[in-house]
């Protein structure tokens, strides 16, 4: 019986012809929801940074960095990219391909849930989590079943790009993580409420995941379907196990060398200065499935890709550096003194954040177009860059050295990879300039304008340095604006408000 004997029953539209056009409505369609999901998280997500900064310790971010570093590599382990591998086919899946994936899942998550069950007590000795920490260890490893058990509903919905009902559950997820996590640390549990909070979002996410996909394993399992689906697969899910091994020297060496506190800093760090650049995601998050039905296009796709790196470059450059030079007078003030060594580390993250945004569009455009082999050789030497020049960097500098190197390294990556992705389309040519250019400008304009503040006010305070540093950075970059070299920033940003109009007037 042939792998394709059954259709898999429609969560949409999507086994009807996709054309070109149908895929950028739904693609619009799937942002704007996915933009207002990421409103109200961002807000959840700074309501509980607010709280958590005053009920929790670095410890506790600490011990939990070290646990989830576990948890995240037992759930790259459960997903060879079975699911991926089906979004980005052209025919439907059918029933025996979806339950294959399904099943493969939980098979492989069975076996790393057993693995870390069995190795928790070793964890919990090596890094020294305390009493309770082989018990941590346990509950975010059975915690893999809630993810290895959606993966399936959210392959069905975004392969359609059905990302309306994936924001819904995923707005009510984080309702439940921020009120169960905040509350669990009020009762002074310490990083079991980090930890509490996200079994609680992983049931509330299963359930209603569920209900809108509304599909049940019916299919046969088949070992061709595997070996098939494996070919893309397991390079596509490469690119998160490699980085994932190699980049976790942060919990794991940091925590050696400089304990759990400093890997509570950068755990922190690293989420704080995720929140702003959360829209950026929206569109990453979108731009695999949609690039993946554009494939036969190549001159609307190029066109579509390079459009989103020079909207997503404006709006990040215009945000982040602003936010770079509030930071210093910004976190003592709303998340109090004991955070104050993470500030340096939150600012280069926020530059480098900024980079992976882009970043991820041009990686979303190589898995589609079905090269992550390449990414993953791209990564090995990145992330064994990272890890090797990170630790050396931590020996010399401290923790700030982490932010330093990353994003050296990332900004290398990028030009590599906008080459890789221009080099196969003729419609992409220049495409490294257009990435690069705008990061390497406003870049140096930020730093000149911290080095005039510092030298302008000099032992003045934080506040007077930050004012300083915004007016001397806004008016370099009127000044870069006026030569016109290089992406428009005000340009860009008009494009979009006028793209966002055009869009509410037709609807």
């Amino acid at each position: 019986m042939s792998s394709r004997s059954s259709s898999a029953p429609d969560v949409t539209d999507g086994a009807q012809p996709v054309g070109t056009s149908d895929v950028k409505v739904r693609a619009q369609r799937s942002i704007v929801a996915l933009g207002l999901r990421t409103l109200g998280s961002l807000g959840l997500r700074m309501v509980s940074s607010l709280a958590l900064s005053h009920l929790l310790f670095p410890s506790d971010y600490g011990a939990f960095a070290i646990v989830a570093f576990t948890a995240a590599m037992g759930a790259y382990l459960g997903d060879l990219g079975l699911s991926a591998s089906l979004v980005r086919q052209e025919h439907e899946p059918t029933e025996d391909e979806i339950s294959t994936a399904f099943w493969s899942h939980q098979a492989f998550t069975v076996a790393i849930v057993a693995a870390l069950l069995g190795l928790a007590p070793l964890l919990a000795r090596s890094y020294e989590l305390g009493p309770s920490g082989a018990a941590m260890v346990g509950a975010v490893a059975l915690g893999l079943f809630f993810h290895s058990l959606r993966v399936i509903p959210i392959m069905m919905l975004e392969r359609h790009l059905h990302f309306p009902a994936i924001a819904r559950v995923e707005l009510v997820e984080n309702v439940a993580q921020t009120a169960s996590t905040i509350a669990l640390a009020a009762m002074g549990v310490g990083a079991w409420a980090l930890i509490g909070g996200g079994l609680v979002r992983g049931a509330v996410g299963l359930v209603m995941l569920w209900r809108a996909a509304a599909w049940r394993p019916r299919g046969r399992v088949r070992w061709a379907i595997i070996q098939r689906l494996l070919g893309f697969g397991i390079w596509y899910q490469l690119t998160g196990i490699v980085p994932a091994i190699l980049n976790g020297w942060v919990p794991l060496v940091v925590g050696r060398m400089e304990g759990k506190d400093a890997v509570g800093l950068v755990n922190w760090a690293f989420a704080l200065a995720s929140v702003p650049l959360a829209m950026s995601s929206v569109l990453n998050r979108v731009a695999y499935p949609a690039y993946s039905r554009m494939q036969q296009d190549a001159e609307a796709l190029a066109e579509y890709l390079r459009t989103s790196i020079r909207r997503i470059s404006a709006v990040l450059l215009v945000v982040v550096p602003f936010g770079v030079i509030a930071l210093p007078f910004l976190i003592p003030v709303l998340f109090g003194a004991r955070w104050t060594p993470a500030i340096p580390l939150v600012q280069w993250f926020m530059l480098e954040g900024a980079m992976q945004a882009v970043h991820g569009l041009l990686n979303s455009q190589q898995y589609a177009s079905g090269h992550a082999r390449e990414r993953v050789y791209v990564l090995i030497g990145s992330s064994s860059l990272r890890f090797g020049l990170g630790a050396l960097a931590v020996m010399h500098w401290g923790i700030v050295g982490i932010g330093v190197t990353a994003t050296a390294i990332t900004l290398t990556e990028l030009y590599l990879s906008a080459w890789l992705v221009a080099r196969r389309s003729p419609h992409l040519a220049g495409l490294e300039f257009q990435v690069l250019e705008p990061f390497l400008t406003v870049g140096a304009l930020l730093a000149l304008a911290v080095g005039l503040s510092r030298l302008a006010t000099g032992q003045h305070g934080v506040l007077v340095q930050a004012l300083v540093g915004a007016g001397a950075l806004a008016v370099l970059v009127l000044v870069r604006e006026r030569s016109r070299h290089g992406l428009s920033l005000v340009g860009e940003l008009r494009a979009v408000v006028a793209h966002v109009r055009g869009r509410r007037a037709s609807s």
